[in-house]
């Protein structure tokens, strides 16, 4: 497992859209240095949010345009047979390529985050610790993107997996707002409709704490550490259906 995660790591790093992407975050964030004329009194909210997205939608970027093929492109280089004919069972193969691909999102989040810390002490802003509970739950969100994406490109094609996987982002964003809009209408529809979706889906505006960083809105630290648990129990249970798929999947028509 350990040289698919390292192979993985590298050939992500090696594609030049990766770098494409990676680059235009760092960018940005950079970009922070000058919004002074535009914060109107607010440099530090503004700083935290701009900031804050852009390390969010660097990563999310990197895990929807890379990651739905990162096992089509095994099959299609017709390398999958040579993976299988090693001692390594197939669910091997699923956890190397999240575990590397993991480790691309945790470096460049790193490599972004120490440059919005460079840029905040250079305006002599020192962030808090919901600051850096804020990019662990972008961290956890990034991770359970990575897993269902992984999970539709063991079954469905990488543009298929793509879209299924924006569509989760998208119900995992907006499911407890349908919720909230159906319970206070009374409206049973929008309840069943609401709750059913969330079954299936991650709860990632439980995960969605930038918005509350430098902000005097309350928020409880034992609710959210308790939305991050479920989030990484999420993981676990997307990753164990990815590896049951991909070891019943036949080859023998690729």
């Amino acid at each position: 497992m350990f040289n698919i995660a390292l192979n993985t790591f590298r050939e992500i790093i090696r594609n030049k859209f990766f770098s494409l992407i990676a680059f235009l975050g760092v960018v940005f964030i950079l970009l922070s240095l000058v919004l002074d004329t535009l914060a109107l009194g607010e440099i530090e909210r503004v700083l935290f949010d701009f900031g804050l997205s852009f390390v969010e939608i660097t990563g999310l970027a990197i895990v929807l345009f890379l990651g739905g093929g990162m096992i089509a492109r095994e099959i299609e280089g017709r390398t999958i047979y040579l993976m299988l004919s090693k001692p390594v069972r197939r669910g091997m193969i699923v956890l190397g390529k999240f575990a590397g691909f993991s480790l691309v999102i945790t470096i460049v989040m790193c490599i972004e985050i120490a440059i919005l810390l460079a840029v905040l002490l250079m305006k002599w802003i020192v962030p808090d610790a919901l600051f850096f509970f804020a990019l662990l739950g972008i961290w956890v969100k990034l991770e359970a993107i990575l897993a269902l994406i992984l999970f539709f490109s063991t079954w469905v094609s990488p543009m298929v997996a793509m879209f299924m996987t924006i569509t989760s982002y998208i119900i995992g964003h907006s499911g407890y707002t349908v919720l909230e809009y159906g319970i206070s209408g009374h409206n049973i529809v929008s309840i069943t409709f609401a709750r059913f979706l969330l079954a299936f889906f991650p709860n990632l505006e439980a995960l969605n704490l930038k918005n509350y960083v430098w902000t005097d809105a309350p928020i409880i630290f034992s609710t959210s550490a308790l939305w991050f648990l479920l989030g990484v129990l999420y993981i676990f249970c997307i990753l164990y259906l990815s590896v049951y798929i991909f070891e019943r999947k036949s080859f023998d028509t690729v």
